[in-house]
């Protein structure tokens, strides 16, 4: 058990659970409805970093019930006409589903975000949230090209 990405995966997974209870605590039709936005944007990033560290924080657990390691070489079944991306169990078959699941729902809430203004819900809020949806954009385009040849293993 590594203590460091134990350590991360658990701040991140409580932080986000603590928003969430912040954030839809007092009428919770009404607040999903206006708050759902912040949450997807800003609590299930934190959401999604602390569950892809999973393997990493308790990967005897992970070992146990795939039945190898989560650094075992994963190669995709070979495909006709396709370039074959390999890497570990760990990059492969977890974190990089996450991520790419987490694009689409940033995606969704970043269009509630813009809804919401419009039918009147939390106008402030959610102009916030697409600010910082905006800004988190922005800077990921900046880092491709700042570290172009080295940052796509992140």
């Amino acid at each position: 058990m590594d203590i460091r990405q134990s350590l991360f995966s658990l701040v991140n997974i409580g932080l986000a659970a603590i928003g969430a209870w912040f954030l839809f605590r007092k009428r919770p039709r009404e607040a999903i409805a206006s708050r759902g936005p912040l949450f997807i944007i800003c609590f299930l990033l934190l959401l999604s970093s602390g569950i892809s560290n999973l393997p990493l924080a308790v990967p005897a657990l992970f070992e146990r019930l795939l039945g190898h390691s989560v650094w075992m070489n994963y190669m995709p079944p070979l495909k006709l006409n396709v370039t074959q991306v390999g890497g570990t169990w760990w990059v492969v078959r977890w974190r990089d589903p996450i991520r790419t699941a987490y694009f689409y729902i940033f995606l969704g809430g970043l269009v509630w975000a813009i809804v919401n203004p419009v039918q009147g819900r939390a106008w402030k809020l959610n102009l916030f949230c697409v600010s910082f949806a905006g800004f988190m954009m922005l800077g990921s385009f900046v880092l491709s090209f700042l570290c172009f040849p080295f940052c796509f293993s992140w």
